[in-house]
């Protein structure tokens, strides 16, 4: 006999709030990982690691938003897949704009590691807007998608975020040797 929505989605509930939790966590942890290299940052020259920066933190607060939605208690599969599919909009329009600026290549972060970076949270936002639209059009069984979603989106973002670490840390390694 199948689940009622209510019945499925709270046998996700575990999974949202570890997926929730493990996100803002690691936001926090690159804010941290952010204030204490900045000024290596905030050169003209190192745009595209606050760009990545920014793409990263968006990662981490859309499977936030994800989970805080999956975990209103009450709301109907309909409902639950126009939000799902609302929320993926904006997060995919500010990663096209920031794909759309120009990527410069760097020695040790190429502008195809900086594109595929950028790719993989673009698909996990459309992913998410393809699995709202099956909801609202009442077909449940695609909730299960929700799951590559959060694995693609906190995957590529710790890579992202470690990506960035080796990066900032290698800038700061070439500015202290002596000229």
């Amino acid at each position: 006999m199948p689940l009622s929505w209510a019945d499925t989605v709270d046998r996700w509930r575990e999974f949202y709030v570890l997926a929730g939790t493990a996100a803002v966590t690691l936001a926090g942890l690159l804010f941290v990982a952010i204030s204490i290299h900045i000024d290596a940052l905030v050169r003209d020259t190192h745009e595209h690691l606050v760009a990545l920066a920014r793409v990263t933190l968006f990662s981490f607060l859309f499977v936030m938003v994800l989970a805080l939605v999956m975990l209103i208690p009450h709301q109907s599969m309909r409902v639950t897949g126009a939000m799902l599919a609302a929320v993926a909009v904006p997060y995919s329009v500010i990663t096209i704009r920031q794909m759309r600026q120009p990527a410069r290549a760097h020695a040790d972060f190429s502008s195809t590691l900086f594109r595929r970076r950028l790719i993989l949270p673009l698909i996990g936002y459309a992913a998410t807007a393809a699995v709202g639209v099956m909801l609202i059009r009442r077909q449940p069984d695609y909730l299960l998608g929700l799951f590559s979603v959060t694995v693609l989106l906190l995957g590529n973002a710790a890579g992202t975020s470690w990506d960035l670490l080796v990066r900032v840390a290698r800038i700061r390694h070439h500015d202290a040797q002596p000229r």
